[in-house]
């Protein structure tokens, strides 16, 4: 009895946390959206540098910008063999899904190169749901290109919890 009461003040507690963003998500985010007042590559920018649409976080050998997109099967497969690919099992109503949402697209710029982060409608996504053997929302699911389970963890609190998991 008393860990179901646990359980409560714990869901209780994120729930009110969750309840102070409740921005909606953006459906397709990369690095290139996180710098607004960035110029085109080798274009001057407001203080004169010369602009880069790549950024990299340092965590990948490849030059691909990190991302945060919408879920797709053709998405998990145009991985490359260098890319960390995420699943985000997100649902609209979980509260710790909106604030790693949220914490994503405010960080975009810091998704390390090659990272994809897919958001997965865990509502919907059913089928998917079995195959990584997901029973709760705010679940994250670490695949290759052909969808191969990596790694699998859940309530990342922010990006960089994130980014520590990625194996």
């Amino acid at each position: 009895m008393k860990k179901n009461r646990m359980t409560i003040l714990l869901v209780g507690g994120l729930v009110a946390l969750g309840t102070a963003s409740c921005a909606a998500p953006a459906t397709t985010l990369d690095a290139s959206d996180a710098a607004p007042n960035a110029a085109p590559a080798g274009q001057p920018t407001s203080d004169g540098s010369s602009g880069s649409a790549a950024v990299d976080g340092g965590s990948s050998a490849t030059s691909t910008p990190g991302s945060f997109t919408d879920y797709t099967p053709e998405a998990v497969s145009a991985a490359t063999a260098d890319e960390d690919v995420i699943l985000f099992f997100h649902a609209s109503w979980c509260a710790t899904c909106k604030l790693l949402a949220s914490d994503i697209e405010a960080n975009v710029g810091a998704i390390p190169a090659g990272v994809k982060i897919l958001k997965v409608d865990y509502d919907s996504q059913t089928e998917l749901k079995q195959k990584y053997g997901v029973t709760f929302q705010h679940t994250l699911v670490q695949v290759q290109p052909d969808g191969t389970q990596i790694a699998k963890w859940s309530l990342s609190r922010d990006l960089d919890a994130l980014v520590k998991e990625i194996r």
